[in-house]
């Protein structure tokens, strides 16, 4: 993105230093600086006040392990070039704490909330401290969390707070449970509309939580009173729900069956019950409201066989597909064969009986029956306002109240009421306005002259269309259908307040989008991704996601498994780009100022003198030079380049960023020049063999050109590690004469000729990082090198003091 360079000189200074300056005033400065640091009360509280294992007033430590490491770890050696083992200079952490001396503490880790893919459809990243949505508090081992989530590794989604009836806030307005998306699909409670049971395993299973509401209340907070529900009381060719269970012994029955409804079952019930009996022990199930059972032989299981037939009056929830009555015969016997029993659904007939039929359910339960307003707040909350002529009470079934069965969901039709004249319900919208809607053309609803209901039009509901709709997007919090079928879709995605009045949804603090369907990014000093980073969703993150600093082609789009591609959102913090990036000049920038402002906000200030990435959730914090470990054997990268042409030229790629044209006839100190302009690369050195050819015609003095030698190394000094392979691109090279026009045989290529075995670890192992500033305080005798083992502008603690003796503190004890 377009960013500004520095413009006071007090910035640009160390980048214009000369090396005499550098080495003349480091020894001085930066052992200074690192003194200072490391007088801080963090540190003094980690580092400094750590006791050492070895309690010697005039032991030298120089090149052992620093400060004991702090009792928390193990002083370890270190094999040099592969022969004896040096004197232990490593400390090798116990469980639970890190940094050269271990006095920093591990923080716990989770499965990362917002992440960019690291392959196709594959995401959150097992492992990671907090959950990349918190920061970790080196002093204490513990996780300051993001607003909105919790746990010890910031592992979890809050539930919503509200108030409960002592207007006292609390998760779920104290009218439900909060649980895990694992939780809600497992657990079996009726009382909360509960009645399946799943093992939930997508990645999400764990770390999303919701409110599941007691009966009666609804809401993504459970603050919501529930108004009644039934069916329609006009629609008289709606059919219940009839289900038969065939039961057969072979000749004489002996012992009981039982009976389930969605893992609710009954008690025992012999093999000879009665109609009246069997209705009796499924009406008691928490899991049923009301059935009605008819058996034409009266007994429950018959040699001859018998039918069962159950008819549901009455759901115990909302759903208008039933789930399937079951039945166990294990402690049904028969003097014959074994006893047989089957359930009937969807229209089939008693195998016994064929006038017994089964029916699927046609009803669709509705609030208020559809014949009232719901008041779901107020002095009448969660009461239904019946229109004129229903009402208020029913059975349940279209009919009046009676003393068994006392609804009062404006589920009848009042026979002492006038009906002359009377149509569609006159009721003035709830959004407004005094005039009756249904049936007037410009209100956005139609009469359905035969059922005498309102026919609304898109973005309006309620028996009178009354209310206006939300949107529905996919839900963050919902019960799981299967192992990774969940998030349906639902109104204002279930993390927001559904406005009926004016039809838009009041989002949670973590919410945004006009149905909430999109988490936030993280915000620092009131900007958004701190204004240094991009906000993206996961769907673009993944096109951002490298291996080496190399785009992986990894994807993340919408599935079943991957539902958040388009819905959490992550912060993508400003990169820099080379190890060595303190060496960026106006070539390399350009003069259009694109990347003025990479230079500018990555720059880590005088101690640094080099750029890092920003990191946290929020691009808060900044990450620390990386560097080598001289005191480990290692090498650099070296990649081969062998070209055979006589004119044209081509590019060279490294991670991801391209040098200008390089000709077929430049010299080794300009292909190194080209190279060390792109950001991706610090300094290299550029090597020709077989200096024994004639010099080129018209070349760049007597230099030979790079294609008329046998072959070129370029070696990496400041990429450390086993590097990706440089790319050749847009080659427009012409191969010598004689040499075959084979597909297979390339004017030219790059290999690795040297594997770089060089670490590439944070403060060179020799240091800490402070996040906030992005420096390394670096251990006594240790500060800034130039990435190979000398003093340099680095500031990775890769240079080491030789001269440097560090003397333990005074043990009072042998005073």
């Amino acid at each position: 993105m377009p960013r500004s360079s520095p413009s006071s000189s007090s910035a640009q200074t160390p980048l214009a230093l000369s090396n005499s300056v550098i080495n003349s005033t480091a020894r001085v400065l930066l052992p200074a600086i690192t003194l200072l640091l490391l007088s801080s009360s963090f540190l003094s509280r980690t580092v400094v006040d750590a006791e050492p294992l070895i309690k010697n007033t005039h032991t030298v430590y120089g090149g052992g392990c620093p400060a004991g490491c702090s009792g928390h770890g193990q002083c370890v050696g270190q094999k040099q070039d592969g022969n004896v083992n040096k004197i232990g200079h490593e400390c090798k952490c116990h469980d639970g704490f890190t940094g050269t001396t271990c006095s920093l503490r591990i923080c716990p880790s989770g499965r990362s909330w917002a992440d960019p893919a690291s392959a196709v459809q594959t995401a959150h990243a097992d492992g990671v401290e907090c959950s990349r949505f918190g920061f970790c508090d080196r002093a204490t081992g513990k996780c300051a969390c993001r607003d909105g989530f919790e746990g010890n590794a910031c592992q979890r989604l809050k539930c919503p707070m509200g108030d409960n009836n002592f207007l006292v806030s609390e998760k779920c307005s104290g009218h439900g449970a909060c649980m895990t998306m694992a939780q809600a699909a497992k657990e079996i409670n009726y009382d909360m509309d509960l009645f399946t049971s799943v093992t939930y395993t997508n990645w999400d299973a764990d770390m999303i939580q919701g409110c599941v509401c007691h009966s009666g209340w609804t809401g993504h907070d459970c603050s919501q009173r529930e108004c009644p529900w039934g069916p329609d009381p006009r629609i008289t060719s709606a059919k219940d729900e009839v289900q038969v269970v065939d039961c057969k012994c072979q000749d004489v029955c002996t012992g009981w069956i039982h009976l389930g409804y969605k893992g609710d079952n009954t008690r025992s019930i012999p093999f000879d019950s009665s109609a009246a009996f069997v209705e009796h022990e499924l009406n008691r199930l928490d899991s049923i409201e009301d059935v009605r059972v008819s058996m034409p032989a009266n007994k429950a299981c018959t040699h001859d066989g018998s039918a069962i037939k159950i008819e549901f009056l009455r759901d115990v929830s909302r759903q208008r597909d039933y789930q399937n009555i079951t039945v166990n015969i294990t402690y049904l016997s028969s003097t014959g064969a074994a006893p047989s029993a089957s359930v009937h659904t969807n229209g089939i007939a008693s195998a016994y009986y064929p006038d017994v039929k089964s029916q699927k359910s046609t009803k669709v339960p509705m609030e208020c029956s559809g014949r009232g307003t719901c008041n779901a707040r107020g002095i009448n909350s969660g009461e239904c306002s019946c229109y004129p002529g229903y009402g208020p009470a029913s059975d349940g079934r279209r009919n009046a109240a009676t003393r068994r069965n006392n609804y009062l969901d404006c589920g009848s039709v009042r026979t002492d009421f006038n009906w002359t004249g009377i149509t569609c319900p006159k009721v003035a919208p709830q959004y407004g306005g005094a005039a009756d809607i249904c049936g007037n053309p410009s209100a956005h609803t139609a009469c359905n002259p035969n059922t005498l209901a309102c026919q609304c039009d898109t973005g309006y509901e309620g028996g009178a269309c009354e209310w206006l709709s939300c949107s529905r997007g996919k839900a963050w919090f919902d019960i799981a259908k299967s192992a990774s079928l969940a998030h349906q879709l639902a109104p204002c995605s279930n993390v927001g307040k559904c406005s009926r009045t004016s039809g838009t949804c009041q989002c949670d603090a973590l919410f945004e989008g006009n149905v909430c369907s999109t988490m936030m990014c993280a915000k620092n000093d009131s900007y958004v991704c701190g204004d240094k980073g991009v906000c993206m969703t996961m769907n673009k993150l993944a096109t951002y996601s490298t291996t080496d600093g190399e785009y992986n082609g990894a994807t993340y789009t919408l599935s079943d498994t991957t539902w958040d591609a388009n819905k959490i959102q992550g912060c993508y913090c400003r990169k820099s780009m080379s190890g060595n990036s303190y060496q960026w000049d106006k070539d390399q920038l350009g003069n259009d100022g694109l990347l003025d402002q990479v230079a500018f906000n990555t720059y880590r200030g005088y101690y640094g003198f080099t750029h890092t990435d920003y990191a946290g959730y929020d691009c808060s914090k900044m990450e620390c030079p990386r560097g080598d470990d001289h005191l480990t054997p290692g090498i650099n990268e070296i990649q081969r380049v062998r070209c055979s042409a006589t004119a044209g030229g081509f590019s060279l790629t490294f991670r991801e960023n391209t040098t200008e044209l390089i000709n077929w006839n430049d010299p080794a100190p300009i292909v190194e020049q080209k190279l060390e302009k792109i950001f991706t690369i610090g300094n290299v050195s550029v090597t020709y063999t077989n200096q024994t050819a004639v010099p080129l015609s018209g070349g760049h003095g007597s230099a030979k050109g790079l294609c008329n030698t046998t072959y070129a190394d370029i070696e990496f000094l400041t990429e450390l590690g086993d590097l990706p392979l440089m790319k050749v691109t847009g080659s427009t090279l012409v191969k010598k004469i004689g040499m075959s026009d084979l597909a297979s045989v390339p004017k030219i290529n790059v290999t690795e000729s040297v594997k770089g075995t060089k670490e590439n670890i944070e403060c060179s192992g020799h240091g800490y990082c402070n996040p906030d500033i992005g420096m390394c305080i670096c251990d006594v005798g240790y500060t800034s090198s130039d990435g190979q083992g000398g003093l340099g502008h680095r500031g990775d603690c890769g240079f080491h003091y030789t001269e440097t003796q560090v003397f333990l503190p005074m043990d009072e004890l042998e005073e």
